[in-house]
């Protein structure tokens, strides 16, 4: 199957997924999210594939979420609605698009493959959770991992601040969310986040040294492994699956999250109600 923002390409029984928008920094919008999908769907039926690499095109892995205008009325309304009704709608909306999300990560965390996050360059917000989400980062020593959401009014959505905070402790997963700060990929390793750091020249070839170890064991065992160790570490995300959505719609009714987009489009200082 061909797709147009992303790259599949099957070397014996690993398949390498590359994040393929390098104009946007591999930004990913709507389409590439919808290709992603395609590909899980086909993962799960591919019992010959053993390893998922994923990486980026140019100078990132993916700078995030493609920042489109966020809650924007639809053209064709029909009759007036108060700036109450209208952000109630866009809450509405945002549960969906949560929901929608959650289900695609859970699908991708529990595929049958071992998968490889090979980060390059920018590794950012919904970009981080899909790097974060894979059983193994291996980053470029320069790539810069972070979580820019709060700049914008949001918070770190799609299910994974429990993932990173079983990753790098609640400390750090709250520094990263609440500051926006980067860390490097030498900064990945010592605080948990990523398994090694290399040079940037060298990503590629540290990801399938990695696959050359495990594809040596046995495949049932390491199978099961990557079940075992996922079911001991999902504590509280069927909690969040329920209850994060509704809050996420909790926050646009703030109109927060739409000032903020505004603001980083407008490069201006945000200004957030808070309430």
């Amino acid at each position: 199957m061909a797709y147009e923002t992303i790259l599949v390409e099957k070397k014996g029984a690993t398949m390498v997924i590359t994040l393929n928008r390098p104009e946007k920094l591999n930004a990913m919008n709507g389409q590439m999210l919808a290709e992603i999908d395609q590909v899980l769907a086909e993962l799960r039926r591919d019992t010959a594939t053993r390893f998922v690499i994923l990486t980026g095109a140019g100078r990132a892995f993916t700078s995030g979420a493609d920042m489109g205008p966020r809650g924007a009325p639809p053209a064709d309304t029909t009759q007036a609605v108060s700036e109450q009704q209208r952000l109630l709608q866009v809450a509405r909306e945002q549960d969906m698009v949560q929901m929608a999300a959650h289900d695609r990560i859970r699908s991708y965390l529990n595929l049958e493959q071992i998968t490889i996050a090979a980060v390059n360059g920018y590794c950012l917000g919904a970009g981080l959770v899909f790097a974060i989400e894979s059983d193994f980062i291996i980053a470029a020593e320069d790539a810069l991992l972070g979580i820019p959401e709060a700049n914008t009014g949001i918070f770190y959505t799609w299910g994974s601040s429990a993932r990173l905070s079983r990753l790098v402790g609640p400390m750090w997963a709250k520094h990263m969310i609440m500051t926006c700060e980067n860390v490097t990929g030498k900064q990945a390793v010592s605080i948990g986040l990523a398994v090694q750091a290399v040079p940037n020249d060298k990503l590629m070839d540290a990801a399938w040294e990695l696959v050359d170890k495990i594809a040596s064991k046995g495949p049932l065992a390491i199978r099961l492994t990557k079940k075992l160790v996922n079911a001991y570490t999902a504590t509280g995300r069927g909690d969040l699956y329920v209850v994060e959505p509704e809050l996420v719609g909790h926050l646009y009714v703030s109109g927060d999250p739409e000032e903020g987009g505004r603001a980083f489009r407008e490069k201006r200082p945000p200004k957030f109600s808070g309430i």
